[in-house]
């Protein structure tokens, strides 16, 4: 073969092995790109009340152990609430403002882990919100299914003395009562378990009534205790349970002791439930994606 041929042919195949390091070398950036973790944010209705937040920060510690490396945020659904703390000098976001910020800051990818206990009004909200522009993922209230309330259940037996009059401690919806219907079902599955607790609500159902079972027990027994069915224990613990104006469920009560157990937030076997629902959620982003 020629030389001068040899060398034109010897050129094309450097140019060639050029083009194909090039490739080579640009696609694990593009990989990289793909597989951005998605951003995580952890909604809760929120408080006011400075000594219930601390259970904010061990639940993030906790989802920031589960999932390192991801980048974790909080919303409160509670309008009323951010303004409060504002006020106190202590920032939060609506998740509204956290979506704008991520759309800011060029994230695409986002799964909302709901810290509400059912999927109501709250719930509702978060879902509604405008995420245009953005690959999203919802994972569910902590009781959305049977198989969640059984969880549940099993999750609140270490707060539970079989022998001790028991109140379970729900929020319920006044205005919605289509938002109850996991609250009813919980006590239907809670309470033939428990032959001295009841569930308990401070609107909606199932409401106040069953406080009367627990006052008798207690005339025999003289003391009750509060679980509350709430990831912080706030206002309505503070004032509605465990407060001393006459229509508290203390009050009512009026056993010779009255204890209250710790919110949902600290028992890890209920952060178990909202990280599966998380893990749910972010597989469906995956599997969405692809």
């Amino acid at each position: 073969m020629p030389l001068k041929n040899a060398q034109g042919i010897l050129s094309i195949l450097l140019f060639i092995g050029v083009l194909t390091m090039s490739m080579t070398v640009g696609t694990p950036a593009t990989a990289v790109a793909n597989t951005e973790k998605p951003a995580i944010v952890l909604v809760a209705f929120g408080t006011s009340v400075a000594t219930a937040r601390p259970v904010f920060d061990y639940i993030n510690e906790k989802a920031c152990e589960r999932y390192a490396g991801y980048d974790v945020q909080w919303a409160f659904t509670s309008q009323i609430i951010i303004d409060k703390l504002k006020k106190q000098g202590i920032v939060t976001r609506n998740v509204e403002e956290v979506v704008a910020d991520l759309r800011r800051k060029g994230k695409k990818e986002v799964v909302f882990q709901s810290l509400h206990v059912v999927p109501g009004q709250e719930y509702r909200s978060v879902v509604d919100v405008d995420m245009y522009g953005l690959n999203v993922a919802f994972g569910d209230a902590l009781m959305t299914s049977d198989a969640d309330i059984a969880a549940v259940v099993h999750a609140l037996a270490k707060d539970i003395d079989t022998r001790q009059p028991t109140v379970i401690v729900a929020h319920g919806n006044d205005h919605h009562p289509e938002f109850n219907q996991q609250l009813v079902a919980f006590a239907k599955t809670i309470e033939p378990q428990y032959p001295n607790l009841v569930v308990a609500s401070v609107e909606g159902q199932p409401g106040i009534d069953p406080l009367q079972k627990i006052k008798a027990m207690s005339e025999q027994k003289g003391t009750v205790k509060f679980v509350p069915l709430m990831i912080v224990a706030g206002d309505h613990i503070m004032n509605d349970v465990m407060g001393e104006e006459k229509d508290s469920w203390k009050q009512i009560i009026q056993a010779n002791k009255s204890e209250c157990s710790r919110s949902l937030g600290w028992n890890d076997a209920i952060l178990d439930i909202y990280f599966s629902h998380l893990d749910q959620a972010m597989k469906a982003l995956e599997e969405g994606r692809g």
